[in-house]
Formats: C-alpha cells, sequence, structure tokens
C-alpha cells in the first residue's frame, strides 16, 4: 500500500470503529484488514483479504459505510471496488508501470531554451525556421520535421523551445518530450508488463498517440530496440492524427544502422535539416548572448571573445563551458579585465574538440577497465565481486551522465544485460556520488583518463 493511501485508509477505518456499526470483533477480525491499494479516476480499489470479509461488507450494506467514510476523509465523491489479494497481486505491476510511465512522460521543459535565447546564424537558419513555423501551423507541411547534427550544437535547445512556446502562446496544446532512451524504456516495460485492464502496451500507446506534438531527443538510440515496432505503430497513428512529431538525432536517418528501413523511409519523408558547428560570428553571438546581465560583474576584452570563437566553435556547450571557466577563475584571482593574456593562461591546456577526438561509449568502456585494471570479458561477465559491481556502476554512470545513453545501449556494451537492471544500477550510483566518497573519487579519476585520452 503506497503511504498515502495507507495514511487515506487509517483515517476510514478509524471512522469506522468509532461509529460502532460493527462490533468490535468483526471490525477486528474482517474489517480492519481491508487496504486501499489506490484511488484512479474516482474508483477506490479497496483489496478484502478473505470472502468472509467481502460477505460481511456486502450483507451489511459496508460498501455504502466505506464510501461514506472515504468521502468524509477526502472529501470528494469516490465509489468502491472491492477486489481480491489474488486480483490486487496481478494489479500491482500493472500501477507500477503505470507510475513509472507517468514519471518518464511529465515533461519538464528547461525555461532557459527559448526561441528568444537561440542565437541565429548560418549553421542553423534551417533548423530554427522549421521548429519556430511547426508551432503556429495547424496543418503541418512538413511531418516529421528532423534535425540532426553533431551533439552539442543545439538541437535540445530547439526541442524545449517548441514546448516552451507552445505552453505559452498555446496553452490548450498537449506535447510530448522524451529523451528516446526513455521512450525506449516506456515501450519495453509496457512490452513485458501483464495488466487485468487489458493488453499493457495498447494503453501506453493510447497515452503516447493522444498529444498533439511530438518530440523525440536523439532518435538514434532507437536502433537494435525490439521496441521498434511499437514506436512504429505509434508513429502511423500519429501521423494520421496531424500530430507534429519533431525528432533530432547526431546523424541523418540514412546513416542509422540497426533501425528499420520502413522507419528510416518515414523519417526522411518529411523535412530533414541539417544542424552544423556555427561559424566565427554566429559563435561570436552565442558568447555575447551568454554575456548578457553581466558586463559589471565580468569585464571581458572583444580579442578574447574573438579568441573563443575561433577556438571552441566545434561544440556550442565547449564554448559556452569556456567562457564559464574564464569567468570562475576571474572570481578567484580578480583581474581588472579579462584580456587575451588571462585567456590563454587559464584555457592553454583545453582540448580543442573534434570529431576524431568526441567521447563515445566505447572510450569510457575503455577508460573503466584501463582504471580498475580489468578487461572487457570481466566487465560484461556475471561475476558480482565488489570491485566488478564497482567498475560497472561507473561505467554506467558516466555513459548516462556524459553521452545520455540509453539503458539498452548501456545494457549490450555490458553483455546484453536487462535496460531495467541498468536503470536499478544507475540509481543506486546516484545515491552513491552522494553518499560514497571513493565511489566519487573513482568516478573523477575515469573522467580524467577520458580527460588525456
Amino acid at each position: 500500500m503506497e503511504p498515502q493511501y495507507k495514511t487515506i485508509w487509517n483515517q476510514v477505518l478509524s471512522l469506522i470503529e468509532k461509529s460502532k456499526y460493527y462490533d468490535k470483533e468483526t471490525f477486528d477480525s474482517w474489517i480492519s484488514k481491508t487496504e486501499l491499494l489506490k484511488i484512479e479516476d474516482g474508483m477506490a480499489y479497496i483489496v478484502y483479504p478473505t470472502m468472509i470479509t467481502l460477505n460481511i461488507l456486502k450483507n451489511t450494506n459496508g460498501i455504502q459505510l466505506l464510501e461514506s467514510s472515504l468521502k468524509e476523509v477526502t472529501k470528494e465523491e469516490i465509489s468502491i471496488q472491492l477486489i481480491s489479494k489474488q486480483d490486487a497481486s496481478s494489479l500491482i505491476p500493472e500501477i507500477k508501470l503505470q507510475e513509472r510511465t507517468q514519471n518518464l512522460m511529465r515533461t519538464d521543459f528547461n525555461e532557459e531554451y527559448t526561441f528568444e535565447n537561440f542565437v541565429e546564424g548560418n549553421s542553423n537558419a534551417e533548423a530554427y525556421a522549421a521548429c519556430l513555423s511547426c508551432c503556429t501551423q495547424k496543418n503541418h507541411l512538413f511531418n516529421p520535421i528532423m534535425i540532426y547534427g553533431n551533439s552539442g550544437l543545439g538541437k535540445t535547445h530547439l526541442l524545449h523551445a517548441i514546448g516552451n512556446y507552445l505552453r505559452k502562446e498555446r496553452p490548450e496544446t498537449k506535447v510530448f518530450y522524451s529523451y528516446s532512451g526513455d521512450l525506449v524504456t516506456i515501450l519495453l516495460d509496457a512490452m513485458k508488463s501483464k495488466s487485468v485492464h487489458g493488453n499493457a502496451v495498447d494503453q501506453v500507446k493510447s497515452q503516447l498517440v493522444s498529444y498533439d506534438y511530438f518530440l523525440i531527443d536523439d532518435i538514434q538510440n532507437l536502433q537494435l530496440s525490439s521496441s521498434q515496432e511499437v514506436f512504429f505503430n505509434v508513429y502511423n497513428e500519429l501521423i494520421r492524427k496531424n500530430a507534429q512529431i519533431v525528432i533530432t538525432s547526431d546523424v541523418h536517418p540514412m546513416e542509422m544502422s540497426g533501425l528499420q528501413k520502413r522507419l528510416i523511409s518515414r523519417f526522411t519523408s518529411g523535412l530533414s535539416v541539417n544542424i552544423l558547428k556555427p561559424e566565427f560570428d554566429t559563435s561570436k553571438a552565442i558568447l555575447k548572448k551568454k554575456l548578457e546581465g553581466n558586463e559589471e560583474i565580468c569585464q571581458i576584452n572583444e580579442d578574447v571573445l574573438d579568441y573563443l570563437a575561433n577556438k571552441f566553435s566545434n561544440d556550442v556547450r565547449n564554448l559556452e563551458g569556456s567562457l564559464n571557466k574564464l569567468i570562475f577563475n576571474a572570481t578567484l584571482e580578480n583581474p581588472d579585465v579579462i584580456d587575451l593574456d588571462f585567456a590563454q593562461r587559464i584555457l592553454m591546456k583545453e582540448p580543442i574538440v573534434s570529431s576524431e577526438s568526441e567521447l563515445t561509449i566505447k572510450k569510457i568502456k575503455k577508460a573503466v577497465t584501463r582504471f580498475y585494471g580489468l578487461t572487457y570479458k570481466d566487465l560484461e561477465g556475471k561475476s558480482r565481486q565488489k570491485k566488478l559491481m564497482n567498475a560497472r556502476q561507473v561505467f554506467i554512470y558516466l555513459s548516462r551522465e556524459l553521452l545520455h545513453k540509453a539503458y539498452v545501449s548501456i545494457g549490450q556494451e555490458l553483455g546484453n544485460r536487462d535496460h531495467t537492471t541498468i536503470s536499478s544500477s544507475y540509481e543506486r550510483a546516484l545515491k552513491l556520488m552522494k553518499t560514497d566518497q571513493t565511489f566519487k573519487m573513482a568516478v573523477e579519476k575515469v573522467q580524467s583518463i577520458l580527460e588525456k585520452d
């Protein structure tokens, strides 16, 4: 029983006990053993332990008593549905699936990622225009819209900008946004679950196709996933009902291996727009945008912005990160102004990100095995020795934090482990980062290995 339901039901039972409707022996032996499983759509599901309890409730107007007492506690009109313990045990996996799905479907857009805050230039003008125009059109001319390009160039920003625009200008519009790895988790969980109210996959599909805008980040993580069939059906239904689909990818769909041909065909049937690394002027405009409102706190020479725009423009995150590093060091050293000498001294060891040095999951795997003195076979094996368990959790943590890899993809790198196992390990790793200094130091040392490679 969920804590909030336990609290509600304890109050209901207390009211019934005080009412003296049942004698003490009947109440203690049968009525007090009932439980509130859940409340959903105006219906409370009450678990009865035995047939005796069921007969007592039915033959003594007990259901009406439960409903009136529940209304007194919740101040709401709620009907009662009695279910046996056996039915309840079948229902619990469905409830957990619903809760997990609802959590993953809960969309929180980054308030900083708006169209107004997006710096437009030659490198991203088409992608910007496509995303902005789809927000104002009810008959979507281009569907789907695919934005593809290297990581760190603003694709996620544009998806969040769509969501923020629609919530402000068209609040009645239903918008779904998900990282593709989370979408895969939703679909795989549904495929593995049974529901007493029908097919769990159909329930999830009906939720997904109810949206007007369907925004998926990093669609390439759908590769090699058995959920492609379900996604294909969801995709077709969304198109049929004229919902706008916008997806992003690191590569053009024609370059995705492991993706069904019919999905590739549909992805390329709309509008595919490449977003490129920002040219010098756009890079400089991004830096100036980031400095807005902080001019009094941080004085920075124009030639420093030119230096940053020339050296770090391969990746917008890297570009902004280099500026952040200068500002942080300026707060430590307190120079009168951030000049070129200061910038070069602080950033002289910063790597210039290129496609050749781009971080991959294979590189994280290599760094983890080097740090722990293991082989790939050790990492992928079934042994539960503490050293191996720690190494796997470091690998899982960094793969999620640095690359946002799907649980399915991480599991494939660890001997085809199930995505739910990877998800649980990641949750444990998040807790260890806060509570276990040794684990945190291991993560930081592996990161230092990655930075040197």
